[in-house]
């Protein structure tokens, strides 16, 4: 949790927002019944409705300070970065890092996603509109600059979030596939694959 959040929540209200990212990331918003995160936070289920007045209530606090965590990494670094091609590599490591670092992030986005997004709250939808503002910034730089063609950035954005969200989400069963040879990438070699393909996807040849 950040410092505002630190400040702003008491122990046991951290321990219960630890605890339902997790159970949420696992189990969905429909799927997550307070009997069990109460037993799994190890307090009883009053306290969790004291501290957040519903289910949907604590989902909308878990899932925006998961998603800012990672859009607020990559865009402080995409920030410090000086040209369009460093910027929109930057992007792509600093969301792979981000979400493998916070993997309850990319479960819980593509669960959203199967299911039309429909418990995603606003609050953490915005966080990814944040992200995609920031790499429609990165692609118009690079095509004023004459470096990278027309895109769009939607588009751009899903390949991106899309890609490095399944190979993050699909490391267990990947990991579980018995072969003689490695076959599997890590994640350094996914986002140098990634960032390598839609880079010279890009490039205004």
């Amino acid at each position: 949790m950040n410092a505002i959040t630190e400040k702003k929540y008491g122990k046991t209200a951290l321990k219960i927002l630890h605890c339902a990212t997790d159970l949420f990331a696992e189990k969905g918003f429909d799927g997550t019944i307070m009997d069990e995160l109460a037993d799994r936070c190890g307090v009883n289920k009053a306290s969790i409705y004291y501290h957040f007045n519903d289910k949907a209530m604590l989902y909308e606090v878990c899932m925006t300070h998961l998603f800012k965590q990672v859009a607020d990494q990559v865009i402080s670094q995409v920030d410090k970065a000086d040209s369009a091609e460093q910027k929109l590599k930057t992007f792509i490591y600093e969301f792979a890092k981000g979400a493998y670092q916070h993997k309850q992030m990319p479960a819980t986005l593509m669960r959203e996603i199967a299911a039309a997004g429909k418990n995603m709250p606003i609050p953490a939808r915005q966080q990814m509109q944040r992200l995609l503002q920031t790499l429609k910034a990165i692609l118009k730089q690079g095509e004023q600059l004459g470096l990278f063609r027309t895109v769009d950035p939607l588009m751009t954005h899903f390949m991106i979030i899309g890609s490095l969200s399944f190979h993050i989400t699909s490391e267990p069963m990947r990991l579980a596939i018995q072969t003689e040879t490695k076959m599997d990438p890590t994640l350094d070699e996914a986002i140098g694959h990634v960032s390598e393909l839609i880079y010279h996807a890009l490039l205004n040849n």
